[in-house]
């Protein structure tokens, strides 16, 4: 039977999951098997009745000596301190380390929350925001995201409409907004999306999906996140979307999405970029001039090669779906997301950038497509019974050396259609 835990534990418990952890990160962190993890994650948070205690010590008092040489050090993520704690005794909850840490955060950043500010060619901010629906000339009715790109120094925006928020139509977003705007900045900083982060290791450092960070490195910029305890790194942006939405979008009649396509870029250029800025006071169009030679140049670059791809989760039995057929992984990633792509007749499978299984596409549907390298040492190895008639078991006892490469490498090696001899199976 589960224990029964406190409210303060509960909180815990489902602060780190919105931080992205794994329930097995989260026993780790906090000593509960992940039977009794699992169990308050699905019975939602709760606020506890708290009733009034006298005052006495925090569990933190013998290590905050240690937490000020951390905070000194520059080291101010509240999983990676909690994890250092971890491992000199503290017995206490991640709640009221992240309450000790807020009021330090706010003394030592005093000056930049009152507004993040960037010198030219700095971190540009992107987000995407939902922008209500669009009926056209024709009837039809489309639900629009709004895509905004500022920079952040010279508050010059380029913004765009889509009408999904997949990872392609936010890259190909990107590339226009570089050739708008002139150029690409040093850094990009983003929210939490999925198209850009899957999620945090055990240190908790985000863990980028692959091919953004192959986006990224390909333009040559750094992206970041903002951090969530601190709104005013994002208000740039956020406030670009409720100002597309209030200022270009209200009232605002079109005959198809290309039509709005093209009166926002208009009204972007002659309109949104031409005022004077409420904060920095100066003319957007005249700062935007002076920030431009601080942009890297996008010159004659051709856009970004963008293989389609697909997430997936492990099964339990270390085999992932994909197009009516499963392909094995090594079974250490068994419930773990991973990344699916296909190029040619060759199925690719990564977790986070490293290339950890591939496959011959296969041809039929309910095959199962076996390396049995995957499986060898697993505790209690994958069983098929025949008597299901569903699924043909293919062992592919031989494999040969395969190179490991980055993305890039292989996308180049698509474009010219070819795969060298022995590298593809």
């Amino acid at each position: 039977m589960a224990p029964m835990l406190r409210g303060i534990d509960v909180r815990d418990i489902h602060e780190l999951r919105r931080q992205g952890l794994s329930i097995s990160a989260i026993s780790g962190l906090t000593g509960f098997d992940r039977k009794t993890i699992r169990k308050y994650l699905a019975q939602g948070e709760i606020t506890p009745r708290v009733a009034p205690r006298p005052q006495r010590g925090s569990k933190l008092d013998p290590f905050k000596e240690y937490i000020e040489e951390r905070l000194q050090a520059g080291v101010w993520n509240a999983i990676v301190l909690l994890r250092e704690l971890r491992a000199r005794g503290y017995g206490g909850g991640y709640t009221i380390l992240k309450d000790y840490l807020r009021p330090k955060r706010r003394s030592a950043g005093e000056v930049a929350v009152r507004r993040f500010e960037t010198p030219p060619g700095h971190p540009a901010q992107v987000d995407w925001g939902h922008v209500g629906t669009q009926e056209w000339r024709d009837g039809e009715t489309q639900t629009l995201s709004g895509f905004v790109f500022t920079l952040g120094h010279s508050r010059a925006v380029f913004a765009d409409v889509a009408t999904d928020q997949t990872l392609g139509t936010l890259l190909a977003l990107h590339e226009a907004a570089f050739q708008e705007l002139g150029g690409v900045p040093q850094e990009i900083l983003y929210d939490w999306m999925k198209t850009v982060v899957l999620g945090v290791d055990e240190r908790g450092e985000p863990r980028w999906h692959p091919v953004f960070s192959d986006f990224a490195a390909y333009w040559g910029f750094t992206p970041r996140l903002c951090r969530t305890d601190r709104p005013q790194t994002k208000g740039k942006v956020e406030s670009g979307v409720k100002y597309l939405r209030g200022n270009f979008l209200c009232g605002r009649r079109a005959t198809s999405l290309d039509d709005l396509r093209a009166q926002l870029r208009e009204w972007t250029r002659e309109t949104a970029n031409r005022r004077v800025h409420g904060t920095t006071g100066k003319i957007i169009w005249d700062a935007w001039q002076a920030e431009r030679p601080h942009l890297r140049p996008v010159g004659s670059r051709p856009s970004f090669p963008h293989i389609p791809h697909q997430v997936r989760k492990v099964s339990r039995d270390a085999y992932v779906s994909y197009r009516g057929n499963r392909y094995s992984v090594p079974w250490t990633y068994a419930g773990q997301e991973v990344l699916v792509r296909c190029q040619g007749d060759r199925v690719e499978i990564y977790r986070d950038e490293e290339r950890i299984a591939i496959h011959t596409l296969g041809a039929a549907r309910h095959e199962a497509f076996t390396v049995s390298e995957h499986h060898a040492g697993i505790p209690f190895a994958p069983t098929h019974r025949a008597s299901r008639g569903k699924t043909k078991i293919h062992i592919r006892v031989e494999t040969p050396e395969v190179e490991q490469r980055p993305l890039a490498a292989y996308q180049a090696l698509a474009e010219e259609g070819h795969v060298e001899e022995g590298e593809a199976s």
